[in-house]
């Protein structure tokens, strides 16, 4: 009996290990952008964002530091308005630093699994796909 309470248990905890990722805070986190909508970010980018406590956003685009706050309720998110320093860089770095920053201001809902971290938009379209690169 005591060792199909153990199975029990464990197959609960796997069953449930998708919701249990899910609900883990953002706060503390840093990642890396992989996509934006269709478009493929690079991967010599040094771009990340990171979630820091006390709803602070703060990052790096791949020109200019980014911040904002952000909110959680759930797989709800609120990030916004994305400030950022105003140095200039290449057009291209700029375009995606552009679009980075809107993805952001746009999500409203999350998905997290262990490292993947997707953010929707109001109509549950991805609009942003990201890596965790820290790991403490």
């Amino acid at each position: 009996m005591r060792r199909f309470v153990v199975r029990l248990s464990i197959a609960a905890s796997l069953a449930l290990w998708p919701v249990l990722a899910q609900a883990i805070s953002l706060a503390g986190t840093e990642w890396k952008p992989l996509r934006m909508g269709d478009m493929p970010v690079p991967d010599n980018t040094s771009a990340y964002i990171q979630f820091r406590s006390k709803g602070r956003l703060t990052g790096f685009s791949g020109c200019n530091r980014l911040m904002a706050e952000y909110a959680v309720d759930g797989d709800t998110i609120f990030i916004g308005p994305v400030g950022a320093t105003r140095k200039m860089c290449a057009d291209s770095v700029m375009l995606r630093e552009a679009a980075l920053a809107t993805a952001l201001e746009q999500a409203r809902t999350f998905r997290r699994q262990t490292t993947e971290l997707v953010l929707f938009d109001a109509a549950g379209l991805p609009i942003l796909e990201m890596r965790q690169t820290d790991w403490d």
